[in-house]
Formats: C-alpha cells, structure tokens, sequence
C-alpha cells in the first residue's frame, strides 16, 4: 500500500457513504459535504450476536464470557457518520452525536468522557468531547489535523492530537476542558496516529515516516525531539497503535499491500508477532477494558464491520450485527 505523505489534496468525489481511518492515512480524497445536522432516530439491526470463530475461520468455543463493556462506533448512515453506543454484537445501538460527520470516537480512562472530532469541510476538522450519554458537547479545538486521532492522558486531563504547522503534521496537546494548545514536536517529519501510553507518564507511540513508511516508534513528551526508539520498520506500513490498558502491549494494523492489513501486537521493546491475517483490510484496533480481547475494522473500506480477536489471534469473531457499516470501534 503506498502511502502519500506529501500528496495534494485531491478534490472531493461527488458520493461517499463512508469514512474510513485507512483511506485518510494513505491519502484517498477526502469526502463531500454532508447534510446538515438532523435528529436521526437511534435503531436496532437485527443479528444473532457475536459469531465466534477459531483462528483459521472454523467454530471454536468460547472460554467464558465475552465482554459486554459498552462500545463506542461510528456508523455510517449513507452521507452521514454519526457515533453510537453499543453492547458489543448485541446489534442495539444509542446515537449519541449526529453532527452530519463524526468519527473516531475514543473513552477517556474514567470511561465518562469521549473525545471525538468532526468534518466541517475536507479541510477543517474539529475537536469535541461530550458525556458518556452524549451530553455536553464541547468544541475544544477548532481545526487539527483531517481524521487524526485523539488520545486521553492517564490522568484524562489532556488530549493529544496532529495539526498541520507549516505543511508539516505536529503533535499538540490541550487540556480536555479546552484552552490553549501546546506545540510538543518541531521535527520535519510527517507523523500522526498519537496514543498516550497508560502506565508511563509522558510517554506517546505514533506513527512517523522511516525510510517513506510509516512506522511506529515511542518518544517522551518532554524530549519530543531527542532520540526516538522505533518499534516497527521495513516497506510495510505500521499505524493506529494503541495501548492494551496495562500499557504491555501495543496493538497496531500491519499493511501487506494496497487493501490489505492484519492486526499486530507489539511489546515496548519491539517484539512484534500478527494477531489476524488473511487478504482483508484489519485496522483501528481497540482493546477490550480487561485486556484479553482486541476489536477492529475489517473491510472492504466501502464495508467496514467490526470484529474481535483474542492477542494470541484464536477466537476471532464478527461483533457488528445485520447489514450495518460500522467502523472506529473504542472499548476502552
């Protein structure tokens, strides 16, 4: 899959019922205005529940119960994405937000806040949060990065995110309650995909570019700029990492070639293993709150679904119910 860091943004198709964090990574036009802001009743999709199956695709049973932790999904709603709550493959789902276009949704560590951002043009994208119910929403900072992820502080008090400083991805940080953001990194380098690690304080792993792949790596946030140590590197692409909540694991898509990806785990020293494989498109891992399972967006892009794996790859199973377009799952 080649990744176009430095291509121009293309102008945008007429029809997109999607979004999906792939296509914004490897520079696939970014979507058309969507319709204005309208009730839009939340629904259940009929489905008959999680589908357990064994690593190679085969019914395997299931050692105890699946965790039921609440969900946060985008669901795509044709033009519109709007973001739900969910009893993982249950198929009911509560709207919380329906700004038009809003996507990757993220549970603060106390589980009573979430962060998610929204498309207000192809090139202005906002950060808001809200309550657990959806309530409260707040514009925190009003243009980042399109489609970056925003990440949670152990201590839930800042937000981490990707804004463009003259032509080039910067990290920033901003207190959750809003105010003044702050430029943490300088370098001449495209980064993006920023998770705060849960156990080690100051500590962030995105993606930067290593030989013109995105690669993962950890810095410290008060030596943004000093030595950095790589997690990943060769001529695949390595993205949307994101910490198991004991902070021992690091759980990222490994792209084999254009519309194709598994999920991986990695540790903080770099021992890297797959958790999925196969010829589908797997990313945006979630890790459940107990840390024993991970959930993630498999494709195509135009019909994203959202699964569930064990770290050591057996169980895998699919959580979205019926005919639904999910995608940018949060469990913990």
């Amino acid at each position: 899959m080649a990744f176009l860091a430095h291509e121009p943004e293309a102008p945008a198709p007429q029809k997109a019922p999607f979004i999906s964090r792939r296509t914004l990574v490897i520079g696939v036009p970014a979507l058309v205005g969507l319709a204005a802001a309208g009730a839009v009743t939340g629904y259940v999709l009929a489905g008959d529940g999680p589908k357990d199956e064994g690593a190679a695709g085969t019914p395997s049973p299931s050692p105890g119960a699946f965790p039921t932790d609440t969900m946060l999904v985008r669901l795509d709603e044709g033009e519109r994405s709007a973001i739900y709550s969910t009893t993982p493959g249950s198929g009911k789902r509560t709207q919380l937000v329906a700004g038009g276009y809003d996507v990757l949704p993220q549970w603060s560590h106390k589980r009573d806040l979430i962060t998610y951002i929204r498309r207000i043009t192809p090139t202005h994208w906002q950060i808001f949060t809200m309550g657990k119910d959806g309530s409260g929403a707040e514009l925190i900072v009003d243009k980042v990065n399109r489609g970056t992820r925003v990440c949670w502080s152990p201590d839930d008090t800042k937000l981490a995110y990707v804004a463009r400083v003259s032509g080039r991805n910067q990290l920033f940080t901003v207190p959750s309650t809003g105010g003044t953001p702050t430029q943490v990194t300088r370098t001449n380098d495209d980064k993006d995909d920023p998770a705060w690690a849960p156990n080690v304080q100051g500590l962030v792993c995105m993606w930067g570019v290593r030989d013109g792949k995105p690669q993962l790596m950890l810095f410290r946030l008060d030596d943004p700029d000093g030595s950095r140590q790589w997690l990943t590197s060769g001529g695949l692409a390595s993205v949307d990492p994101d910490f198991s909540p004991d902070g021992k694991l690091i759980a990222y898509s490994h792209s084999k070639v254009s519309g194709q990806a598994d999920i991986w785990v990695v540790t903080p020293d770099g021992k890297s293993s797959p958790v999925t494989s196969g010829p589908d498109l797997d990313m945006d891992p979630t890790w459940s709150p107990d840390g024993r399972w991970i959930a993630f967006t498999r494709g195509p892009v135009a019909k994203p679904r959202i699964y569930a794996v064990r770290p050591d790859g057996t169980g895998l199973r699919e959580l979205t119910a019926g005919t639904a377009l999910e995608g940018h799952a949060s469990w913990s």
